[in-house]
């Protein structure tokens, strides 16, 4: 990353940080996706149990394996035998300690704003595990709420329906939200988080790179 880029994406990040305080978010402001995993890690007790939703950056973070690694209890919905069991422990994930997740946007004035399929990701972010921790690169930050809004059901939307390899939705057509009711649709809830009710159980890790969708 050339040197400029890096100082505008600290101004921005610094700025953004001072509206997630001001919304009882807690903000750690991370250089490279690396060392957003290596500050969640020391930050997640060896006791904890750690559950985690459906996430590019989390997936390519590695700190699933991490915690693999030094024999964390996980609650991974990937190791289900079907489709019951998967939904149990997706359930079971909102009794966790700690759960783990990115967002799909952020407002420059510290607004989360999310778009799910089935609902366990966001259910989970506004009740249920003590804490949450979100692992969210700089460019989701995209402007007002409109604007995310916007963003996230056009740009992050129709890439995770291709990602999915989804056959009936609009967007896998045209590459643009169809607004679309289909069984296949992945746009169930569309969240809007502007404030956490506790001061200590959101953290964001805001990582000064592109990541993610």
């Amino acid at each position: 990353m050339e040197a400029y880029q890096k100082k505008y994406y600290s101004t921005v990040a610094e700025k953004i940080k001072r509206k997630l305080s001001q919304r009882n978010f807690n903000v750690v402001v991370c250089d490279t996706l690396e060392a957003a995993k290596e500050a969640a890690l020391l930050q997640i007790p060896s006791e904890a149990v750690v559950a985690f939703g459906g996430s590019i950056t989390i997936e390519q973070s590695g700190i699933i394996d991490a915690l693999y690694s030094r024999n964390q209890s996980i609650i991974n919905r990937e190791l289900a035998a079907d489709l019951t069991e998967r939904h149990q422990l997706m359930k079971k994930s909102l009794l966790s300690d700690i759960y783990l997740t990115s967002i799909n946007g952020l407002t420059d004035d510290g607004i989360l704003v999310n778009i799910d399929s089935v609902g366990n990701r966001v259910a989970a972010l506004t009740y249920g595990p003590d804490k949450v921790f979100i692992f969210v690169g700089i460019n989701k930050v995209y402007g007002d709420l409109d604007t995310t809004i916007s963003m996230v059901r056009n740009k992050t939307a129709p890439k995770n329906s291709f990602r999915l390899e989804l056959q009936q939705t609009p967007c896998i057509k045209t590459g643009n939200c169809g607004d679309c009711l289909k069984d296949e649709c992945i746009c169930s809830t569309l969240a809007i988080t502007r404030r956490s009710k506790l001061a200590d159980r959101i953290t964001l890790f805001l990582i000064l790179e592109d990541v993610g969708l």
